[in-house]
């Protein structure tokens, strides 16, 4: 190699595996150790993200060649490929939206001598001043030719698992000498820990007006401001283990309350769900909603100060995107350039005699299809039918009753909307009608991204993508992305996505490396559904070809650059085994392909959810349930965890706050205060002086458990269930006249290679009944992995709860009862979860 060479060597890998990494003015050398395998029978493979292209993290496969899918932890455009049989580097290269055939490079060499394969990569491959860079083994002589994965730059990807998703890469700087030549990368490490986020609406956490008057204005129930999230309150979350702070509800949405002395008059009350307003209706992305500030003029100054507050104090923000849909209202006053359905520099706007085109930001319904004018299902036969028409009406009364006889104006329901008296728009849940339903999302209008949801094949793609790269940019795309740099122009660490399947993963694809780009570190959380009609799925051949063609969306968001897409399967199956018919053991079939289980956002409550003490829900058990649930739900894997407000001290959202019935949610449409929440708040101080004695136990479980989860084993580690080896163990929490076991008791390994940590979770769902002289069967690739096959029987093994005070597991015993009996427990109480970490001499 010519010129001053810096070099590096790191030991990774389970197996022992060595890479050496060197630079030079002209190269990149990478040495990999393949002592332990037969070179015949194996391929190499080197993938790197060089920054060229967006990339993609599903590399390709191929039956006797690649092998069996492997999913990377950051999105590779170069994959090179070598193996005994090969006399050359085969190469493949993501461009234009998909990876090239393989092909012998012209660029790259590979070459093995003396056990050790050596890749060489020019510099000019590389575009920026860093690179990343996985490197594994596979055994192609196994499978049928699929392969097994074999030595990896991440030890916990070949540890007898089947884990085929690389948690951990490479991070080359090619600037840099010596120890700093490479470092370690993960792609959930959120800034080196596990992400842990605190959701909260701001509009309800500092609020402790206690009136909650039904339908209650701002000025009767009063509103949580920026200003309350104080640092007090920022301190204790942080205490409390959580790394990032989700503001929901910041955005300006469509509202009845007033500010025209700001510019911000209230919105026809037609166009509301609730009198403060669905903050999934947004009136202006480039703005906050000035309920929060104390001078509203000043809401942007004080959001800012709170992202400064948020920051000092070790934590990050995300707010909300809402791509999918925005208010009929919408209106930016601080970026009106940026408004939808026009354009900027003097060029024409939407055509709205077109139902779709790549040009327009909205879908326009057909003139012959019932309308115009567009018709609201706010009223009906000459009164308000909605909630919140009902509830305007009777607030202008009031205020009329107490202005001295100078009557205020009245703003009346009369389902007509102005901006759509002439060229409707389709509602936001894809309903294309002049007349939505009550339940539809009539208070918003969908957004084009060159994609005809319409199309029954899904094939009028007007966007670049595999299969048309060279398409146009839309113009909705760039406008988003003008959103996404605004908000971290000002501060804002990252954002969670709503609805996200329901716009193509091209986009997002797009976006995300754009945001990469400005801020390498910024986090996007995808709220998602599989299960959805409305997802919209993409076109990459190599993520299409998986489960025949039938790819699930997660997988398209995931590929796309998404930190975390939502969890809802393992939540539904915790769900039945309370609400039934379903058992613990079912919790495993909920489980999808590795990239999905480790880069799942796992949640117990959200705002869409119902609360977990909320009566006649999850077995009307009370704020207890939390425990086991969480316990599984946040320890399952190495993806992110989140928390939403109240939950840590069993709110229960009971009664009907507004356009918010009685369904066990706390209400995010109206203004309200949450009862249990407001005693920890406690006149804004945050001590928890007004909580009962069982509600601070149930805080402090939930600190011990979310600091837990961001140890090693938890953050890094593998999962390997345990239910489903110990279905014929008598003594794994069997139930009288049960036939299996499983039924109330759930558990698994946690496991961390490269440091290893070791737990074992064992968690009793039953609501009344204690398991008792519970054993535990421990599988025997477990016992491998961690050298505990054979060796000394009289070794000695000691294992403590971590989780409970005081713990209710606290012994030593030696490895041949480990090995020939399992971990022992002698009383799980119920609704309780065991963390065991198990630590050998």
């Amino acid at each position: 190699m010519a010129g001053e060479p810096s070099a590096k060597q790191i030991l990774l890998g389970a197996d022992g595996a060595r890479i050496g990494v060197s630079l030079s003015n002209s190269d990149v050398e990478i040495t990999y150790q393949l002592s332990a395998y037969d070179p015949s029978h194996c391929a190499v493979y080197l993938v790197l993200g060089t920054r060229r292209e967006i990339g993609s993290a599903v590399v390709p496969f191929l039956r006797g060649e690649e092998g069996s899918t492997v999913f990377l932890p950051f999105k590779a455009d170069l994959f090179l490929r070598v193996s005994g049989k090969e006399k050359s580097c085969i190469e493949r290269r993501w461009t234009k939206w998909k990876w090239t055939d393989p092909a012998p490079s012209s660029a790259c060499q590979a070459t093995f001598a003396d056990g050790t394969l050596t890749f060489r990569v020019p510099r000019s491959e590389f575009s920026g001043a860093t690179a990343d860079c996985i490197i594994y083994a596979k055994d192609l002589s196994q499978n049928e030719g699929w392969g097994a994965l074999l030595g990896c730059s991440d030890a916990t990807a070949h540890t007898g698992t089947g884990d085929k998703y690389i948690s951990h890469y490479l991070e080359l700087n090619l600037r840099a000498t010596g120890s700093e030549l490479v470092t370690g990368r993960a792609r959930l490490d959120g800034g080196g820990s596990k992400i842990r986020i605190y959701q909260t609406l701001v509009r309800l956490f500092g609020n402790t007006n206690e009136t909650r008057k039904q339908n209650g204005d701002i000025a009767e129930n009063g509103v949580g401001k920026f200003d309350d999230i104080n640092d007090t309150a920022l301190r204790s979350l942080k205490e409390s283990g959580f790394t990032h702070l989700w503001l929901t509800g910041v955005l300006q949405q469509a509202t009845a309350t007033d500010y025209s002395k700001v510019g911000q008059p209230a919105d026809d009350p037609d166009l509301l769900k609730g009198l403060a307003g669905s903050p999934y209706a947004i009136k202006d992305y480039f703005d906050v909603c000035p309920d929060y500030a104390k001078d509203p003029a000043k809401r942007l100054d004080e959001f800012k100060a709170l992202l400064s507050r948020i920051h000092q104090q070790g934590m990050k923000a995300l707010i909300d995107f809402v791509p999918n849909h925005v208010a009929r209202s919408y209106n930016s006053d601080i970026q009106p350039e940026q408004n939808f359905g026009t354009r900027g520099n003097g060029g024409a706007g939407d055509d709205p005699s077109l139902f779709f085109s790549p040009m327009n930001n909205f879908f326009y319904l057909r003139k012959d299809a019932g309308g115009p004018p567009l018709h609201l299902p706010t009223y009906k036969d000459g009164r308000a039918v909605s909630p919140t028409c009902k509830a305007v009406a009777a607030l202008y009364e009031r205020r009329n009753k107490d202005s001295g006889g100078h009557r205020l104006p009245l703003q009346f329901c009369d389902g007509f909307f102005d901006g759509e008296k002439e060229h409707g728009k389709v509602t936001g849940n894809n309903k294309a009608s002049w007349a939505p339903d009550i339940n539809d999302w009539y208070e918003t209008v969908k957004l084009n991204y060159g994609f005809d949801f319409t199309d029954p094949n899904k094939g009028v793609r007007e966007y670049p993508n595999a299969n048309a790269p060279d398409k146009a940019i839309p113009d909705t795309w760039k406008k988003m992305d003008s959103v996404i740099a605004y908000w971290q122009g000002l501060g804002v660490d990252g954002f969670r996505c709503d609805m996200s399947h329901m716009v193509p993963p091209e986009f997002w694809n797009w976006l995300i490396a754009r945001a990469r780009s400005r801020h390498a570190d910024v986090v996007f959380v995808g709220e998602a559904y599989d299960n959805d009609p409305a997802k919209v799925t993409g076109v990459d051949p190599v993520i299409s070809q998986l489960h025949g063609g039938k790819s699930n969306v997660m997988l398209y968001l995931l590929d796309a650059g998404f930190n975390a897409v939502y969890d809802d399967p393992t939540y539904r199956a915790l769900k039945k085994i309370y609400e039934g018919p379903a058992w613990a053991n079912d919790i495993d079939d909920a489980r999808p392909d590795d990239f999905i289980f480790e880069n799942s956002l796992r949640y117990a409550e959200n705002h869409d959810e119902v609360r977990l003490a909320a009566k006649k829900q999850w077995g009307d058990h009370g704020m207890k349930v939390g425990v086991p649930v969480s316990a599984i739900l946040y320890g399952l894997s190495r993806g992110s965890i989140m928390l939403y407000s109240g939950q840590e001290v069993g709110e229960p959202a009971q009664g009907i706050e507004g356009f918010g019935a009685d369904d066990a949610r706390t209400s995010i449409f109206d203004y309200w205060s949450m009862p249990e929440l407001v005693k920890w708040v406690n006149g804004h101080k945050y001590d928890g002086g007004r909580l009962s004695n069982d509600q601070k136990e149930l805080r402090a479980f939930y600190s011990r458990l979310i600091n837990l989860i961001g140890e090693p084993a938890f953050r890094d580690g593998i999962c390997m269930p345990l239910n489903a080896i110990n279905r014929d163990n008598p003594n794994y929490g069997r139930m009288s006249k049960e036939q299996a076991s499983g039924h109330w008791l759930y558990g698994f390994v946690r496991y961390d290679p490269l440091t290893s940590q070791t737990f074992i979770v064992a968690v009793n769902l039953n609501p009344a009944t204690a398991l008792k002289d519970v054993q535990i069967q421990l599988p025997a690739d477990f016992l491998k992995s961690l050298g505990l096959s054979g060796g000394d029987p009289q070794k000695e093994v000691t294992i403590k709860d971590r989780l409970n005070v005081p713990p209710l597991a606290d012994l030593k015993l030696n490895l041949g009862y480990l090995q020939d009996a399992g971990v022992p427990i002698s009383e799980i109480p119920p609704l309780t979860a065991c963390y065991l970490e198990l630590k050998t001499e």
